[in-house]
């Protein structure tokens, strides 16, 4: 699951207000040593003029691990060429290297192939199955390699965003873009002929097929938010509520869209969330409830999930933001980080022990501060759709109740089933009802 936020640094300073608002106080107010390290904040020995901070033992031979490493790279790189031939840039790589690529543009056997013979396999498939490749591209993937056609076929690689530069490993990994080091400077190539396939493709028809690609891509990226486990079948079910999808090779879609995204991993017949660890555990929790569909979301809430700080922007988020920061004195940031993270711990845990857990890391020292804060967050949790609920909420099962002529038999001191911790007859029971557990 994601890394927690050190939340005790982020807390404003200040003192408890008698007024409308509470000032959260540190957990640690002892004066806090210079040379703490700048990465894990123990006690440090050294200082890097490279990093321009403090450093400790473990934290600076890690560094120093990886100085060595990117210099064994930058070694290897400028010893490649610098060329737009496509045969030149395969030929300056090892076996392996050739080999991974060829593998995965899907060229089949060649195990037991030579390095020479290898190569001339590859360079005689390789248009074939880049052109192939190219049907399953979406408009994020064609606009990064038409960005190197514009500047023709070459980036320099202090000016590529991050996430760009995360992203092309995938086509690094089918000899799209070529790595490499001129005059100590770090350098992406596009082979002649990647060009010309990606030039050729600047048109009207190639842009439909792509948008298309993108909503099925988006919508599917979307799901695995909100389901975290699929099967295929399930996935295409659900897709063919917001789209026609008939003549679409999904499977090989959604495949490729795991490679470039790297948001969620193929385990058997599942397609599994990569936050989710322990998929065997969330299995069981899934099965246990049966009769339960996948929850109806429209389309615009789907999409949303993929935009930057869409918890934030959610219906449920801006409600908790307004009447979090109404209490209490807090950063944006911080507030939007424990929104963040009490979605991910939630999928793990029980909505009670997700927020006992972010109140003690909070460390709110004001009895009556800390109930109110709990009972934001208690709130806001329920609201969230839930992995084990095939995406639907707390609040969502909670409300589906029937009379205890119902299917399910529950009795009063059983948990109650809504996933709320207390048991039945001080929650969904209060009044004589029952949890009914039917198709959505």
């Amino acid at each position: 699951m994601k890394k927690k936020n050190d939340y005790n640094e982020q807390i404003k300073n200040g003192k408890e207000n008698t007024g409308k608002c509470i000032e959260m106080k540190k957990c640690n107010e002892e004066e806090i040593e210079n040379n703490k390290c700048k990465n894990c904040g123990e006690q440090a020995s050294y200082f890097s003029d490279e990093n321009n901070g403090w450093l400790c033992e473990d934290c600076r031979s890690i560094e120093d691990g990886l100085d060595k490493l990117a210099n064994k790279i930058e070694k290897k790189l400028s010893k490649r060429v610098y060329s737009f031939d496509l045969n030149e840039l395969i030929n300056c790589l090892s076996k392996d290297e050739i080999y991974n690529i060829a593998r995965n543009l899907g060229v089949n056997k060649i195990s037991g192939l030579n390095k020479e013979k290898l190569i001339e396999t590859l360079l005689k498939e390789y248009k074939n199955l880049v052109e192939k490749r190219a049907l399953f591209f979406d408009e994020e993937r064609y606009k990064i390699l038409k960005s190197y056609v514009d500047s023709k076929g070459i980036k320099l690689f202090d000016d590529i965003d991050e996430d760009e530069a995360d992203k092309s490993v995938y086509f690094i990994q089918q000899g799209m873009l070529f790595p490499i080091v001129k005059d100590g400077i770090s350098i992406f190539l596009m082979p002649e002929i990647v060009q010309r396939l990606i030039k050729e493709r600047n048109n009207i028809e190639y842009r439909r097929l792509i948008k298309f690609n993108s909503e099925i891509v988006n919508i599917f990226r979307a799901m695995n938010k909100v389901y975290g486990i699929l099967k295929l079948k399930d996935a295409k079910e659900i897709i063919e509520r917001y789209l026609n999808i008939e003549n679409c090779e999904l499977e090989e879609l959604i495949r490729e869209a795991t490679y470039y995204y790297n948001e969620y991993r193929e385990e058997g017949m599942f397609i599994v969330n990569n936050e989710i660890d322990n998929f065997d555990e969330l299995l069981k929790d899934i099965d246990t409830e049966k009769d339960l569909s996948y929850a109806m979301i429209s389309k615009e809430e789907l999409l949303n999930m993929l935009e930057e700080n869409w918890v934030y922007n959610s219906k449920a988020g801006k409600t908790f933001y307004k009447e979090f920061t109404n209490m209490f004195r807090v950063d944006r940031d911080m507030l939007i980080a424990m929104m963040e993270d009490l979605i991910f711990d939630v999928q793990e845990n029980e909505p009670k022990d997700a927020v006992d857990k972010m109140i003690e890391l909070i460390n709110i020292e004001n009895e009556e501060a800390r109930y109110v804060a709990s009972s934001m967050m208690n709130k806001f949790v329920k609201k969230i759709r839930l992995w084990r609920y095939k995406g639907s909420t707390t609040n969502d099962i909670k409300s589906n109740v029937v009379s205890l002529k119902a299917n399910k038999d529950i009795k009063r001191n059983d948990p109650c089933p809504c996933g709320s911790g207390k048991k039945y007859k001080k929650c969904c029971g209060k009044d004589e009802k029952v949890i009914y557990w039917n198709n959505y």
